[in-house]
């Protein structure tokens, strides 16, 4: 491991702060296409010092079910390729999104250095990520071992949204690669998942008939109080699986009193641990639907489904977490994991069949929150520890069981 730690090449904190606060401070929303070209633009300007191929394609509209149960299409950024050595005998895969979830309304806009911290949106999930990657392939590539393996980095514009458009370009660049790798900040202590639960979303359509509610009450049927019947067995399915989470997050629709509503939509969201539950659970939330659309006058119709499998344990990801701890170890910090409910790109790739590290990005933590931070020193340790398991595949020191 001692020669492997002579080939890092450190990163330039003083460069890529800069870098970091300009990326923060440029909007990049999943539904701001002109925020998200110009971050794409910025970033793709970074990664052209690595000498690789560089392609964009547009992916496919985010379709939403809107609260009288019509499809709506919003269309998402362009997702990226960047790749080098396609005919290397090993490929891997490395995976950074760069939406973030702030609207260009939102007054969290830019960063500011406070302490050991730097607050900004986008400055740990993930723009600090996709530095972390751009250094790692840096170090690979001034090594002795550049082009022993072949990579494919995909920057996508959706993953805060569940990566509607990007999954399945996600599958397909997962195919007959070795490994794969995503940026997503540490958790606050520093460790990465290990496993991930899946997360389906689901929007049932509850469709009455509308009637006067006072002269023909008799003749409506309300699709509002049908939709608060069926949440509720929804609800119930918490518990019925170890280890499953269901929220009902919405009930919308109605309108007028006088009028008996005839639309209203039930919106959920479920965290499962295993495929055969995913599976499960879909086949219930069916069922539920269908008994609730024998009810006299109601139709429901359901939308939606896992748009992550989970990511569960395999021989793959234990030779790749026992390679991250034993490079963490050799550039001078202590690296543990655990098994979370949040989700990730990284489910994606085990979905495929692709063995990946999570959480490979800086430390930081509040993600999702207007006080956002990341830790700047973080940018040196995480990008040492990713060069150095690059390194590691490269060298065959780590070798990764299909």
């Amino acid at each position: 491991m001692k020669d492997l730690e002579q080939h890092l090449v450190p990163i330039d904190l003083t460069s890529a702060m800069g870098q970091l606060v300009e990326l923060s401070a440029t909007n990049s929303w999943t539904y701001n296409p002109q925020g998200l070209a110009t971050t794409l633009n910025m970033l793709l300007e970074m990664f052209s010092s690595l000498g690789a191929s560089v392609s964009t394609q547009p992916i496919r509209d985010h379709v939403e079910i809107d609260d009288r149960g019509e499809p709506r299409a919003r269309k998402l950024g362009d997702i990226a390729s960047i790749q080098k050595w396609p005919e290397a005998p090993v490929q891997i895969l490395l995976v950074g999104h760069y939406d973030t979830v702030f609207s260009p309304e939102h007054p969290f806009q830019s960063s500011t250095l406070k302490g050991d911290r730097l607050v900004g949106p986008g400055t740990a999930d993930m723009k600090g990520g996709l530095l972390v990657m751009h250094a790692a392939l840096s170090t690979l590539e001034a090594s002795p071992w550049a082009g022993t393996v072949g990579w494919q980095a995909l920057l996508t514009p959706d993953e805060e949204i569940g990566s509607p458009g990007s999954a399945e370009v996600l599958e397909r660049a997962s195919a007959e690669k070795m490994a794969g790798f995503v940026f997503e900040p540490s958790f606050p202590d520093g460790s990465l998942a290990s496993e991930r639960k899946g997360s389906g979303t689901f929007d049932l359509h509850v469709q009455g008939v509308a009637a006067h509610a006072g002269r023909d009450h008799h003749l409506g049927r309300n699709a509002v109080t049908a939709a608060a019947r069926l949440a509720t067995e929804l609800e119930r399915l918490n518990g019925h699986w170890e280890g499953v989470t269901v929220n009902i997050g919405s009930i919308s629709g109605g309108g007028p009193t006088n009028i008996v509503p005839d639309s209203a939509v039930v919106r959920l969201n479920v965290r499962v641990p295993t495929g055969r539950i995913a599976d499960e659970f879909q086949q219930a939330v069916e069922s539920i639907a269908a008994q609730a659309s024998s009810a006299d006058g109601i139709t429901v119709t359901t939308h939606g489904t896992f748009t992550r499998r989970p990511k569960e344990m395999s021989s793959g990801i234990e030779a790749l977490l026992g390679g991250a701890k034993r490079a963490a170890a050799a550039v001078g910090f202590n690296l543990d994991w655990h098994a979370t409910g949040g989700v990730s790109d990284g489910n994606n790739l085990a979905a495929a069949g692709l063995p990946n590290l999570d959480n490979l990005g800086v430390h930081g933590g509040n993600i999702h929150s207007d006080s956002e931070f990341m830790y700047p020193a973080s940018l040196a340790t995480r990008s040492a520890l990713s060069g150095l398991l690059l390194l590691m595949l490269a060298s065959g020191e780590l070798e990764v069981p299909q």
